[in-house]
């Protein structure tokens, strides 16, 4: 295996790494806790939400996302601090911005957060607060101020989205945004970001369905102030509508759709299974659409009856896909999923390096791992293989790779001893590594000649079992490609 194009990824992205900045105080984050609430909106018409507030101006008022709340008769501000859940009503909603001002029943004595509308230099360490997937209890997410698009329309690139957020009404494309590195997971709109002094900098709008991985930003708290004044009305959609607006755009999904389903613990970070979707949802997360599409014609496959786990590291947003009916179990150093009795086999790995060395470290095990350290007669597929490592504007970048194994024992006249083949994703963010890969063991050229039959024969008596089998490749290669970290 040649790791040269691996090796020069992970360099490029240490080299690009921003020194850090002093973190927010822990004293602060307590402070700011206090002010931090629960939004749970029921009754809708599309599901019930479970996101995050913060009290505002004064005590009986607070502030979160439009889209956690619209569509839904019934609302409840959650205080952890007293232990007690209010009523609550929508008084003021700015859609421009997807931000929504409650006024709470008899609300528990909670000190306002001020807002900080000046703006800070790159590289300004943030933090929020909130009720993440569903959590019973408050956590914090560390965040950065980087570099990137101003504009909504300039992170969500995607014109099918950009359609469906015109049509929707709601945010605007033309929204100013505060770009931020990190990773706001569903159920954190509406949350607070604020910097070391406590002050709201901006107001998290996590959420936007995106595939595998979401589309975050953060709402300039400049925003608070049009969002008193606005004239919006706040019956002008009335539940019933709102809801199912959001719903058939394709928008916002993760809100009441991801939640904590289960955790597993590879190469020593813990992932996160948040949930199950279909390929057709998970797609529109790729960061490369042609070749993914390409992917799909070369098996010659219709993929819209595939499903898949989603499984995310949180902290960074790392996210792999696995099949879904699959399980991903610990195993070693790695996390594996088996298909076809052995056939296939899928490998997880992650790491935090701290340095050009230990990436390295990492990146060589990693594939070696992949195939137990049998590295001997493997050579790249170049069919598959990116020759330099793609990047996105929020710095992730990727590479992938296929392999191909001649076996010296099966050479024959006139024939190529080709006997397993791995597909490899490698993406990294900031001091994150994620890899994934699928080792199918039974590649040899008689089988892959079978399964092309059976595609064009399927009724064939033999052709049942063999395309069960297909059907599993492609699912697994599919997922492989899948790998991503969210946009933002």
């Amino acid at each position: 295996m040649r790791l040269k194009p691996l090796l020069l990824l992970i360099l490029l992205v240490l080299a690009g790494r921003p020194a850090c900045g002093q973190a927010v105080p822990a004293a602060q984050i307590e402070v700011v806790k206090q002010s931090v609430v629960k939004i749970t909106a029921s009754q809708c018409d599309t599901g019930d939400r479970i996101a995050t507030g913060f009290t505002w101006r004064d005590t009986d008022t607070a502030v979160t996302a439009w889209h956690v709340v619209a569509g839904c008769r019934n609302l409840t501000v959650y205080y952890q601090g007293a232990k007690v859940s209010r009523r609550a009503h929508i008084v003021k909603l700015r859609r421009y911005a997807d931000l929504a001002l409650l006024s709470v029943d008899n609300a528990p004595p909670t000190p306002p957060l001020v807002e900080e509308t000046i703006d800070l230099p790159v590289n300004t360490d943030l933090e929020t607060l909130g009720f993440p997937l569903k959590t019973a209890n408050i956590s914090s997410t560390r965040l950065d101020l980087r570099l990137g698009g101003s504009k909504l329309s300039e992170i969500v690139t995607d014109a099918a989205l950009q359609d469906h957020i015109a049509q929707l009404g709601f945010p605007s494309l033309d929204l100013r945004i505060v770009p931020i590195e990190g990773h706001l997971l569903p159920g954190l709109s509406g949350a607070p970001i604020f910097d070391s002094a406590g002050k709201v900098v901006a107001i998290g709008d996590g959420g936007l369905a995106n595939g595998a991985a979401g589309i975050s930003w953060g709402i300039p708290a400049s925003e608070l102030h049009d969002l008193v004044s606005s004239s919006d009305v706040v019956g002008q959609q009335s539940p019933g509508t709102a809801g199912s607006a959001i719903r058939a755009a394709g928008l916002f999904a993760s809100e009441s759709e991801a939640s904590v389903q289960g955790k597993i613990t590879c190469s020593g970070v813990e992932l996160t299974k948040i949930r199950t979707a279909s390929f057709s949802q998970i797609a529109a997360s790729t960061d490369d659409a042609l070749g993914l599409q390409q992917m799909v014609n070369y098996f010659n496959v219709n993929p819209a009856g595939f499903t898949f786990d989603i499984y995310q590291h949180l902290s960074s947003g790392a996210t792999v896909v696995i099949p879904s009916n699959v399980s991903l179990t610990a195993d070693g150093n790695s996390c594996t999923a088996t298909l076809s009795n052995g056939d296939f086999v899928m490998r997880v790995e992650l790491a935090i390096a701290s340095s050009d060395a230990e990436a390295q470290s990492d990146t060589q095990r990693f594939e070696s791992d992949a195939v137990k350290g049998a590295i001997q007669g493997w050579s790249v597929d170049p069919s598959f293989t990116y020759f330099a490592p793609k990047g996105r504007f929020d710095g992730m970048l990727v590479v992938r790779k296929g392999f191909v194994h001649l076996n010296a024992q099966l050479i024959a006249p006139n024939t190529i001893p080709q006997d397993k083949y791995l597909f490899e994703t490698i993406a990294t963010r900031k001091d994150v590594v994620v890899t994934e890969t699928v080792l199918n063991n039974v590649a040899t050229l008689q089988n892959n000649q079978l399964a092309i039959i059976c595609r064009t024969s399927p009724l064939t008596p033999t052709c049942t079992g063999i395309n069960a089998r297909t059907d599993d490749w492609v699912r697994a290669v599919l997922a492989v490609q899948l790998v991503t970290f969210p946009v933002g």
